[in-house]
């Protein structure tokens, strides 16, 4: 009888940890990791090489889209800068989170990239729309905090910014790592429209790309640094 009590609760325990691990693997999917890449102070004269492959190769992966965030972000951030030399770059919005904000639906066909920019001095935050490789679009107007984190919670992306250009992979990089991994939906689903976040949390040392199914924002595929092509995490 002891014996059986003793394995009870030896049961009971394992159970436990076992829940107790899977909700923090749940709650904190998007590991933290110290800074790897290196001479950031001289940044400006290094070469960026991205780790995973040249974007020019891959853009047919990205049926959806006719050129990719790294393309467009030239064309949006030459204009902002002209409207205002203050003004920093907070990443790239998802598509779907524009659709909920000015409830109107877009064009899922040839979605656009959405650049969010904000001046903190003054408390002004704008969204810029590009497609097909011009601007379509300059919204100054706050995205509700249910959408998208405000910007006091995330950091600027400029310092990645050299000459107009971004050293970071691209979106499509982005795709082809997450189309190694190996339950990966695109698989199974080629045809499914995918939505990208660009973003700086504030408790990061480097951007991340956060991958999505378009029809669901509430849970991450895929999440990589922008930076050193390392998976934080993949389904």
């Amino acid at each position: 009888m002891i014996k059986s009590k003793e394995k009870l609760i030896i049961l009971i325990i394992l159970v436990f940890v076992f829940f107790l691990l899977n909700f923090f693997v749940q709650k904190y999917y998007i590991k933290m990791i110290s800074p790897s890449f290196v001479a950031m102070r001289t940044f400006s004269s290094i070469r960026f090489v991205s780790p995973i492959k040249n974007p020019d190769d891959l853009l047919i992966l990205d049926s959806h889209r006719n050129m990719t965030a790294a393309q467009a972000f030239r064309v949006a951030y030459k204009w902002v800068k002209s409207w205002n030399q203050e003004s920093k770059w907070y990443g790239i919005i998802p598509f779907t989170s524009i659709e909920r904000a000015f409830a109107i639906p877009l064009d899922d066909n040839n979605p656009s990239w959405f650049f969010r920019f904000g001046i903190p001095d003054e408390n002004r935050e704008i969204i810029i729309e590009v497609s097909n490789g011009r601007i379509v679009g300059v919204n100054e107007t706050k995205i509700p905090e249910y959408i998208e984190p405000s910007l006091q919670e995330i950091e600027p992306l400029d310092k990645w910014v050299i000459n107009d250009n971004w050293v970071m992979i691209d979106n499509t990089e982005v795709l082809y790592r997450y189309l190694q991994e190996k339950d990966n939906l695109l698989s199974k689903f080629p045809h499914m429209l995918i939505d990208y976040r660009l973003t700086m949390p504030k408790e990061y040392t480097r951007p991340i790309w956060i991958l999505y199914n378009a029809q669901n924002l509430t849970k991450p595929l895929f999440i990589i640094d922008s930076i050193t092509g390392e998976v934080y995490w993949g389904r």
